[in-house]
Protein backbone atom coordinates (compact mmCIF):
# COMPACT_ATOMS: atom_id res chain seq x y z
CA UNK A 1 0.00 0.00 0.00
CA UNK A 2 2.71 2.42 0.94
CA UNK A 3 4.76 1.59 -1.99
CA UNK A 4 1.46 2.32 -4.50
CA UNK A 5 0.85 5.67 -2.77
CA UNK A 6 4.43 6.64 -3.30
CA UNK A 7 4.17 5.47 -7.08
CA UNK A 8 0.99 7.64 -7.29
CA UNK A 9 3.02 10.36 -5.42
CA UNK A 10 5.54 10.31 -7.76
CA UNK A 11 3.08 10.24 -10.54
CA UNK A 12 1.28 13.40 -9.48
CA UNK A 13 4.83 15.45 -9.65
CA UNK A 14 5.37 14.52 -12.98
CA UNK A 15 2.05 15.96 -14.60
CA UNK A 16 3.15 19.52 -13.78
CA UNK A 17 6.46 18.85 -16.20
CA UNK A 18 3.82 17.18 -18.86
CA UNK A 19 1.52 20.07 -18.45
CA UNK A 20 4.57 22.27 -19.08
CA UNK A 21 6.24 20.81 -21.95
CA UNK A 22 2.77 20.16 -23.96
CA UNK A 23 2.04 24.58 -23.54
CA UNK A 24 5.78 24.35 -24.83
CA UNK A 25 5.11 22.54 -27.62
CA UNK A 26 1.52 24.00 -28.28
CA UNK A 27 3.10 27.38 -28.13
CA UNK A 28 5.60 25.94 -30.31
CA UNK A 29 2.90 24.36 -33.44
CA UNK A 30 0.82 26.85 -33.09
CA UNK A 31 2.38 30.38 -32.23
CA UNK A 32 6.08 29.90 -33.92
CA UNK A 33 5.81 32.96 -35.89
CA UNK A 34 4.63 35.43 -32.91
CA UNK A 35 7.38 35.71 -30.60
CA UNK A 36 4.86 37.70 -28.42
CA UNK A 37 2.60 34.76 -28.06
CA UNK A 38 5.19 32.17 -28.03
CA UNK A 39 7.09 33.47 -25.13
CA UNK A 40 3.67 34.23 -22.75
CA UNK A 41 4.08 30.53 -23.43
CA UNK A 42 6.53 29.72 -22.31
CA UNK A 43 6.83 31.68 -19.54
CA UNK A 44 3.36 30.07 -18.31
CA UNK A 45 4.97 26.60 -19.20
CA UNK A 46 8.15 27.54 -17.53
CA UNK A 47 5.66 28.47 -14.29
CA UNK A 48 3.63 25.96 -14.25
CA UNK A 49 6.78 23.49 -13.97
CA UNK A 50 8.66 24.66 -11.42
CA UNK A 51 6.38 27.04 -9.08
CA UNK A 52 4.37 23.88 -7.87
CA UNK A 53 7.40 22.33 -7.00
CA UNK A 54 9.04 25.04 -5.44
CA UNK A 55 6.01 25.13 -3.57
CA UNK A 56 5.40 21.31 -2.75
CA UNK A 57 8.96 21.05 -1.55
CA UNK A 58 8.64 24.15 0.59
CA UNK A 59 5.11 22.52 2.32
CA UNK A 60 7.12 19.17 3.49
CA UNK A 61 9.71 21.03 4.34
CA UNK A 62 7.23 22.89 6.90
CA UNK A 63 5.56 19.51 7.41
CA UNK A 64 9.00 17.93 8.91
CA UNK A 65 9.48 21.18 10.90
CA UNK A 66 6.36 21.01 12.88
CA UNK A 67 6.42 16.80 13.20
CA UNK A 68 9.89 17.18 14.83
CA UNK A 69 8.43 19.74 17.12
CA UNK A 70 6.19 17.39 18.13
CA UNK A 71 8.41 14.29 18.35
CA UNK A 72 9.74 14.65 21.95
CA UNK A 73 6.95 15.23 23.58
CA UNK A 74 5.29 12.09 21.83
CA UNK A 75 8.30 10.09 23.19
CA UNK A 76 8.12 11.76 26.28
CA UNK A 77 4.51 10.36 26.55
CA UNK A 78 5.41 6.91 25.45
CA UNK A 79 8.09 6.80 28.17
CA UNK A 80 5.92 7.51 30.72
CA UNK A 81 3.24 5.43 29.78
CA UNK A 82 6.11 2.48 30.12
CA UNK A 83 6.64 3.81 33.19
CA UNK A 84 3.42 2.80 34.41
CA UNK A 85 3.61 -0.74 33.27
CA UNK A 86 2.43 -0.57 29.51
CA UNK A 87 4.03 -2.29 26.59
CA UNK A 88 5.84 -0.19 23.84
CA UNK A 89 2.59 -1.34 21.25
CA UNK A 90 0.18 -0.24 24.07
CA UNK A 91 1.86 2.59 24.36
CA UNK A 92 1.89 3.38 21.24
CA UNK A 93 -2.12 2.66 20.90
CA UNK A 94 -2.57 5.01 23.86
CA UNK A 95 -1.00 7.59 21.88
CA UNK A 96 -2.52 7.42 18.61
CA UNK A 97 -5.79 9.05 20.59
CA UNK A 98 -3.54 11.82 21.64
CA UNK A 99 -3.29 15.38 19.52
CA UNK A 100 0.43 15.61 18.40
CA UNK A 101 -0.52 18.14 15.44
CA UNK A 102 0.63 16.96 12.22
CA UNK A 103 2.68 13.95 13.66
CA UNK A 104 -0.93 12.85 14.61
CA UNK A 105 -1.71 11.11 11.62
CA UNK A 106 1.74 8.96 11.85
CA UNK A 107 0.55 7.82 15.11
CA UNK A 108 -2.51 6.13 14.34
CA UNK A 109 -1.11 4.98 11.19
CA UNK A 110 1.55 2.86 13.56
CA UNK A 111 -1.43 1.85 15.18
CA UNK A 112 -3.15 0.75 13.03
CA UNK A 113 -0.58 -1.57 11.52
CA UNK A 114 0.01 -2.75 14.77
CA UNK A 115 -3.24 -4.00 14.75
CA UNK A 116 -2.64 -5.52 11.92
CA UNK A 117 0.14 -7.58 13.29
CA UNK A 118 2.60 -6.00 11.78
CA UNK A 119 5.90 -6.52 14.13
CA UNK A 120 6.83 -3.44 15.97
CA UNK A 121 9.97 -2.82 14.45
CA UNK A 122 8.65 -3.47 11.19
CA UNK A 123 6.24 -0.21 11.87
CA UNK A 124 8.67 1.98 13.15
CA UNK A 125 11.00 1.02 9.98
CA UNK A 126 8.31 1.92 7.68
CA UNK A 127 7.47 5.19 9.80
CA UNK A 128 11.34 6.23 9.57
CA UNK A 129 11.57 5.91 5.59
CA UNK A 130 8.42 7.96 5.70
CA UNK A 131 10.20 10.46 7.28
CA UNK A 132 13.55 9.80 5.76
CA UNK A 133 13.73 14.12 4.97
CA UNK A 134 14.34 14.38 8.81
CA UNK A 135 17.39 12.80 10.26
CA UNK A 136 16.58 13.29 13.54
CA UNK A 137 14.01 11.36 12.95
CA UNK A 138 15.07 8.86 11.16
CA UNK A 139 18.45 8.17 13.46
CA UNK A 140 16.17 8.46 16.87
CA UNK A 141 13.75 5.68 15.19
CA UNK A 142 17.20 3.15 14.11
CA UNK A 143 18.20 3.57 18.46
CA UNK A 144 15.21 2.92 19.24
CA UNK A 145 15.08 -0.25 17.49
CA UNK A 146 18.47 -1.89 18.37
CA UNK A 147 17.55 -0.77 22.06
CA UNK A 148 14.26 -2.70 21.35
CA UNK A 149 15.84 -5.80 19.81
CA UNK A 150 18.70 -5.94 22.90
CA UNK A 151 16.14 -5.87 25.30
CA UNK A 152 17.58 -3.40 27.10
CA UNK A 153 15.52 -0.72 29.12
CA UNK A 154 13.66 1.20 26.45
CA UNK A 155 11.67 3.68 28.19
CA UNK A 156 15.16 5.16 29.54
CA UNK A 157 16.57 4.91 26.42
CA UNK A 158 13.31 6.68 24.78
CA UNK A 159 13.36 9.34 27.57
CA UNK A 160 17.01 10.09 26.45
CA UNK A 161 16.12 10.51 22.91
CA UNK A 162 13.54 12.61 23.90
CA UNK A 163 15.69 15.31 25.61
CA UNK A 164 18.48 14.94 23.48
CA UNK A 165 15.92 16.58 20.53
CA UNK A 166 14.50 19.03 22.87
CA UNK A 167 18.13 20.09 23.41
CA UNK A 168 18.74 19.78 19.77
CA UNK A 169 15.87 22.26 18.81
CA UNK A 170 16.37 24.55 21.76
CA UNK A 171 19.92 25.11 20.15
CA UNK A 172 18.25 25.53 16.30
CA UNK A 173 15.73 28.39 17.37
CA UNK A 174 18.89 29.71 19.20
CA UNK A 175 20.85 29.34 16.11
CA UNK A 176 17.89 30.78 14.06
CA UNK A 177 17.63 34.12 16.22
CA UNK A 178 21.55 34.42 15.80
CA UNK A 179 21.56 34.22 11.63
CA UNK A 180 18.28 36.73 11.19
CA UNK A 181 21.14 39.52 11.18
CA UNK A 182 22.62 37.75 7.79
CA UNK A 183 19.06 37.11 6.41
CA UNK A 184 18.19 40.33 6.81
CA UNK A 185 21.92 41.84 5.71
CA UNK A 186 21.11 39.33 2.06
CA UNK A 187 17.91 41.42 2.16
CA UNK A 188 19.86 44.90 2.02
CA UNK A 189 21.95 43.36 -0.40
CA UNK A 190 19.20 42.59 -2.49
CA UNK A 191 17.61 46.16 -2.48
CA UNK A 192 20.90 47.96 -2.94
CA UNK A 193 21.11 45.81 -6.09
CA UNK A 194 17.65 46.76 -6.93
CA UNK A 195 18.74 50.31 -6.60
CA UNK A 196 21.65 50.17 -8.43
CA UNK A 197 20.00 48.47 -11.42
CA UNK A 198 17.21 51.13 -11.31
CA UNK A 199 19.76 53.69 -11.22
CA UNK A 200 22.04 52.19 -14.35
CA UNK A 201 18.79 51.87 -16.04
CA UNK A 202 18.13 55.46 -15.57
CA UNK A 203 21.71 56.79 -16.49
CA UNK A 204 21.91 54.38 -19.40
CA UNK A 205 18.60 54.57 -21.47
CA UNK A 206 18.98 58.58 -22.17
CA UNK A 207 22.68 57.64 -23.56
CA UNK A 208 21.30 55.05 -25.64
CA UNK A 209 18.67 57.19 -27.37
CA UNK A 210 21.80 59.88 -28.21
CA UNK A 211 23.40 56.68 -29.53
CA UNK A 212 21.30 56.00 -31.63
CA UNK A 213 21.43 59.20 -33.75
CA UNK A 214 25.25 58.44 -33.65
CA UNK A 215 26.31 60.89 -31.34
CA UNK A 216 27.72 58.85 -28.82
CA UNK A 217 29.25 55.75 -30.55
CA UNK A 218 32.41 56.33 -29.90
CA UNK A 219 31.64 55.83 -26.06
CA UNK A 220 29.54 52.44 -27.48
CA UNK A 221 26.18 53.23 -26.16
CA UNK A 222 24.67 51.20 -29.20
CA UNK A 223 22.57 48.58 -29.65
CA UNK A 224 24.92 45.52 -28.95
CA UNK A 225 22.78 43.24 -30.70
CA UNK A 226 23.37 44.94 -34.17
CA UNK A 227 25.85 42.34 -35.32
CA UNK A 228 23.04 39.74 -34.52
CA UNK A 229 20.85 41.00 -36.66
CA UNK A 230 21.69 39.05 -40.08
CA UNK A 231 23.78 36.03 -38.50
CA UNK A 232 22.71 33.00 -36.26
CA UNK A 233 25.83 32.97 -34.70
CA UNK A 234 25.50 30.54 -32.01
CA UNK A 235 27.08 33.75 -29.29
CA UNK A 236 24.24 36.07 -30.12
CA UNK A 237 22.03 33.70 -27.82
CA UNK A 238 22.15 36.20 -25.23
CA UNK A 239 20.50 38.94 -27.17
CA UNK A 240 17.85 36.65 -28.77
CA UNK A 241 17.22 35.37 -24.99
CA UNK A 242 16.87 39.51 -23.39
CA UNK A 243 15.12 41.03 -26.36
CA UNK A 244 12.49 38.01 -26.48
CA UNK A 245 11.92 38.82 -22.82
CA UNK A 246 11.80 42.52 -23.74
CA UNK A 247 9.26 41.84 -26.53
CA UNK A 248 7.54 39.42 -24.15
CA UNK A 249 7.11 42.22 -21.29
CA UNK A 250 6.70 44.82 -23.63
CA UNK A 251 9.80 46.58 -22.48
CA UNK A 252 10.70 47.82 -25.75
CA UNK A 253 12.77 46.51 -28.58
CA UNK A 254 16.37 47.39 -29.53
CA UNK A 255 19.10 48.49 -27.27
CA UNK A 256 16.73 49.84 -24.76
CA UNK A 257 14.77 46.38 -24.83
CA UNK A 258 17.98 44.87 -24.69
CA UNK A 259 19.19 46.24 -21.41
CA UNK A 260 15.68 45.60 -19.45
CA UNK A 261 15.53 42.25 -20.24
CA UNK A 262 19.07 42.11 -19.21
CA UNK A 263 18.51 43.66 -16.11
CA UNK A 264 14.70 42.18 -15.61
CA UNK A 265 16.77 38.26 -15.66
CA UNK A 266 19.40 39.94 -13.35
CA UNK A 267 16.56 40.59 -10.73
CA UNK A 268 15.34 37.16 -11.01
CA UNK A 269 18.14 35.28 -10.57
CA UNK A 270 19.17 37.70 -7.78
CA UNK A 271 16.40 37.12 -6.08
CA UNK A 272 16.08 33.66 -6.41
CA UNK A 273 19.39 32.60 -5.26
CA UNK A 274 19.70 35.02 -2.22
CA UNK A 275 16.55 33.41 -1.26
CA UNK A 276 17.76 29.87 -0.91
CA UNK A 277 20.92 31.56 0.77
CA UNK A 278 19.06 32.58 3.49
CA UNK A 279 17.01 29.82 3.82
CA UNK A 280 20.38 27.81 4.42
CA UNK A 281 22.03 30.26 6.78
CA UNK A 282 18.34 30.89 9.04
CA UNK A 283 17.59 27.53 9.11
CA UNK A 284 20.24 25.08 7.30
CA UNK A 285 18.19 24.26 4.64
CA UNK A 286 17.57 25.33 1.13
CA UNK A 287 13.90 24.66 1.02
CA UNK A 288 13.18 27.28 4.05
CA UNK A 289 14.71 29.48 1.20
CA UNK A 290 11.77 29.41 -1.07
CA UNK A 291 9.57 31.73 0.77
CA UNK A 292 12.25 34.22 0.93
CA UNK A 293 13.26 33.93 -2.93
CA UNK A 294 9.07 34.62 -3.63
CA UNK A 295 9.34 37.53 -1.53
CA UNK A 296 12.53 39.29 -2.94
CA UNK A 297 11.94 38.12 -6.54
CA UNK A 298 8.25 39.62 -6.55
CA UNK A 299 9.41 42.87 -4.91
CA UNK A 300 11.88 43.20 -7.73
CA UNK A 301 10.46 42.36 -10.51
CA UNK A 302 7.04 44.88 -9.13
CA UNK A 303 9.30 47.97 -8.76
CA UNK A 304 11.05 47.01 -11.89
CA UNK A 305 8.04 46.69 -13.82
CA UNK A 306 6.42 49.29 -12.58
CA UNK A 307 9.08 52.05 -12.96
CA UNK A 308 9.55 51.20 -16.42
CA UNK A 309 5.54 51.67 -17.09
CA UNK A 310 5.63 54.97 -15.50
CA UNK A 311 8.53 55.79 -17.57
CA UNK A 312 11.13 56.55 -15.07
CA UNK A 313 13.55 53.69 -16.29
Amino acid sequence: MEKKNRENSKRKELVPIVAGIFIIIFGIVFFYNDIGVLGNLILLALLVMFVPKGLLTFFKYKRIKMIEDMFPVFLQDLAEWQKSGLTLQEALKNASRVDYGKLTKEIKKMSVQLSWGIPLQEVLRRFSERMKESSVIRKSVEIIIESYNSGGNIEESIESISENISMIKELEKERKAMMIQHVMTIYIIYFVFLGIIVGLSKSLMPMLSIGSNGELVSFGFQDPCNICTKTSDPFCIACWTFNGISQLLFFGTGAEGYYRGLFFSMLIVQGIFSGLVCGQIGENSPSAGIKHSLILTLIGLGVFMILVRLGII
